[in-house]
């Protein structure tokens, strides 16, 4: 089964097809990003599984341009890898907001649309652009089967002491004020690999999986349930991130308020110009604070692991315990002295990383990193969601 995979951003496109023949045996045949959708200077890059490349600067007004680009590329005679687009089986779409609608992934359906609609208040930046996605494939492929994956579908099962805020129950009940999570596919990505690496399924382990990438996001998952989740009404709570700034009193935001900024320049701040930008008041890539001897590098860089083994700390207690630790992301991955920072905080629970597998994990990218009298198992995952959706999409067409 070919299976066209879509994230479809505010002002990006990113794509992958894959032919997916069972639940272990998945190819990817194409990738293509579209930056900057919605202006006449949108970059796209396409690579097809053959090796090929392809980029191009070109007008993109709509998320419909974009994807009828796209398709053009699938099915092109000289670089695509479908001879027609009537090969393309589905298209699994990754939607970040469901609110409490749905535990797992659904077509596509003008009830699920509509659903989706009414949860744009709660994610303004996401899913209005994830509906896009999924209008402009129902126009160029009116045929083929479309599948929502949710990003908050794992924290579905959150129990009501851990996604409740200590708010009047109306906040809840009447504004949908509530924690939801978030970085879902890309912690069963992660747990996947746990599985395989392990040795283990989920149901028997007490996983803290730490999702370290522009986007942070902490998750205890015990015996197969999400029971903590450090994002929360939306994905800016939590940890530090590259632009966001994690927790925050609720009292600052008033005061910034009473001072007169604005609603919008609040989010401005609190989304985009803060966490390891905000603090290092430069840049919001790890490498190049790590690179860096400004003082205020170090102090983004200590701020971001003083809030990760706070939560570390606060999920091994709410399991009682931990089996595994598991790291993904750009930051998790690519950093093997924070991974040794983090587990060296926890050597106390008999945590112990291999140094050689610690290292050598930056060319497998994937792999059991911890020694072997460890007490606990330490994982470095290779992040892919888009496989995730893959399976999914295949899964539920079949049903």
């Amino acid at each position: 089964m070919k299976i066209l995979v879509l994230n479809s951003g505010s002002s990006s496109i990113k794509c992958q097809v894959y032919e997916v023949r069972s639940e272990s045996d998945a190819v990817s045949l194409a990738k293509v990003t579209i930056e900057r959708v919605g202006t006449d200077q949108a970059a796209l890059s396409y690579e097809g599984g053959d090796g090929v490349a392809l980029d191009e600067e070109r007008p993109c007004r709509t998320h419909l341009d974009g994807i009828r680009r796209v398709l053009e590329l699938l099915a092109d005679p000289e670089h695509g890898v479908v001879a027609t687009l009537d090969e393309l089986d589905a298209v699994g779409h990754r939607v970040v907001h469901a609110g409490e609608a749905f535990s797992g992934s659904v077509p596509a359906t003008a009830e699920v649309m509509a659903a989706l609609d009414a949860c744009c208040d709660l994610a303004p930046l996401h899913n209005p652009a994830n509906l896009a996605g999924i209008r402009a494939c129902a126009e160029a492929l009116p045929n083929t089967p479309q599948v929502c994956v949710f990003d908050n579908a794992l924290h579905h099962a959150l129990p009501p002491e851990a996604y409740l805020y200590g708010l009047p129950r109306s906040f809840y009940t009447e504004h949908r004020v509530r924690r939801y999570g978030f970085h879902g596919v890309a912690l069963r990505s992660i747990v996947e690999q746990v599985e395989r690496f392990v040795g283990r399924p989920q149901s028997e382990l007490r996983i803290v999986s730490l999702m370290l990438g522009s986007g942070c996001t902490a998750n205890a998952l015990d015996h197969g349930r999400s029971v903590a989740v450090s994002t929360g009404f939306t994905p800016l709570e939590g940890l530090v991130q590259s632009t966001r700034c994690g927790d925050l009193d609720p009292a600052a935001v008033l005061h910034l308020l009473r001072q007169g900024q604005s609603p919008e320049q609040l989010s401005n701040l609190f989304n985009r110009q803060s966490g390891l930008r905000g603090v290092s008041g430069f840049s919001n890539d790890m490498r190049d604070l790590k690179a860096s001897a400004e003082p205020r590098a170090k102090l983004a860089i200590d701020l971001f692991l003083h809030r990760a083994t706070r939560y570390l700390g606060a999920y091994i207690a709410d399991m009682g315990g931990l089996d595994v630790l598991a790291f993904g992301g750009g930051i998790g991955q690519n950093n093997p002295d924070l991974r040794a920072h983090l587990c060296g905080r926890l050597s106390h629970l008999g945590v112990k990383l291999d140094p050689a597998a610690n290292e050598a994990a930056m060319r497998s990218r994937a792999g059991l990193i911890s020694a072997p009298d460890s007490r606990v198992a330490v994982v470095m995952a290779a992040v892919d969601e888009e496989l995730v959706i893959a399976r999914d999409t295949r899964r539920v067409v079949l049903a």
